[in-house]
């Protein structure tokens, strides 16, 4: 299904998924809610975990899997020449528990370190690799959620309302402690450089009877 989404990161995925949650919402086809979620948690369980697969990989396959996966990162999204495999998948018919298994599965990623599993088409992937695979998967899945227009924009709008005031804030807490760092007299005037007064050359001491000039 194709989307105006342009998801890059996991942490993007979970953010679409909280808005997903947040809004009134609808599917654009008969694909449910869960199914989604469920195909996308098992996808990313099966890059920490792995499975094994039968066939083995042929120089032939190895060289088309770079390409594909080379063509899918540069177009960033699946094509009708490109669908997945498997899905949909069965529906299990429990939204709470997919929601559930979806958001474990994103953090188990997130903690995951290594090794990853070989992707089944695309061949020997890092997390990286595996991260934007996952993230073209999410813009195409939640492609086929429906978000009323109206929800969505006044949970953005009062998101980015958080964000403002919480920027506000920390900026006034920022001038705060300056003022009082000036009222205590720990700030140095402008124009002050400390460098210069350390560099400049004692000219006159006790005994020193040239006073600096150096031997004569």
């Amino acid at each position: 299904m194709k989307s105006n989404l342009k998801l890059k990161t996991i942490d993007d995925i979970e953010r679409e998924l909280t808005i997903i949650l947040a809004c009134e919402r609808k599917q654009k086809s008969d694909i449910t809610l869960s199914q989604i979620f469920d195909f996308l948690a098992e996808s990313i369980e099966v890059s920490i975990q792995g499975i094994s697969y039968n066939k083995k990989r042929t120089t032939i396959n190895k060289l088309l899997g770079k390409y594909k996966f080379a063509k899918l990162i540069s177009t960033g999204n699946y094509t009708k020449a490109n669908q997945i495999p498997g899905f949909p998948p069965r529906d299990l018919g429990d939204a709470q528990a997919a929601e559930l298994r979806l958001k474990t599965s994103l953090t188990a990623f997130k903690l995951h370190s290594g090794p990853f599993a070989e992707h089944q088409v695309f061949g020997e992937l890092d997390k990286k690799q595996w991260e934007r695979v996952h993230s073209i998967l999410a813009t195409y899945l939640f492609g086929y959620i429906q978000l009323f227009g109206d929800e969505k924009l006044r949970f953005l709008k009062d998101r980015e309302n958080k964000k403002d005031k919480n920027f506000a804030e920390k900026k006034h807490h920022h001038h705060q402690g300056q003022k009082k760092k000036e009222d205590r007299g720990d700030t140095k005037p402008s124009g002050h450089n400390s460098r210069k007064w350390k560099n400049k050359k004692k000219s006159h001491y006790k005994g020193n009877k040239n006073q600096g000039g150096g031997p004569k």
